[in-house]
């Protein structure tokens, strides 16, 4: 799975850096998402979670809190906080250093996307098992 190319909802990702060879810390992605899209509602209960805007400008919700990001901008999300972000018009590229495990999340349901819809118990389940929990399921991958 490192250095492959997944399709997740449209968004293509990279997976650098797996949490193994991090000793359980942290995985390391790169997004290129395209316009107007972004997860649901989350939070992640393992760590902690940043986000290093390489191209384009994105908005956050980061629990009560709307901010705008653009390119060279790095925001960090606290571990346990609720969290989601669009892409914007132009859609746009990060790096992210993820909380441990996530990487599997991502790289299993764009392996079940290949292949086909994913039902949202499907990946809402497999996200649970690698720390991602959802608090909604509005526009989850999908323009806002």
């Amino acid at each position: 799975m490192k250095n492959e190319i997944c399709n997740f909802h449209g968004t293509k990702m990279t997976i650098h850096v797996l949490t193994g060879e991090t000793d359980g810390m942290y995985s390391v992605i790169h997004f290129e998402h395209p316009p107007n899209v972004g997860p649901a509602l989350h939070i992640h209960p393992r760590g902690p979670e940043s986000f290093h805007v390489i191209d384009g400008k994105y908005q956050f919700l980061i629990g009560d809190k709307t901010i705008d990001v653009k390119k060279g901008d790095t925001i960090t999300v606290p571990k346990g906080v609720s969290h989601k972000f669009n892409s914007g018009k132009d859609g746009g590229k990060f790096l992210v250093i993820s909380p441990p495990g996530l990487e599997n999340y991502f790289y299993k349901v764009s392996q079940l996307l290949s292949k086909g819809m994913v039902d949202w118990s499907i990946e809402s389940e497999i996200a649970r098992k690698y720390g991602q929990i959802f608090l909604e399921t509005s526009n989850h991958w999908t323009s806002a």
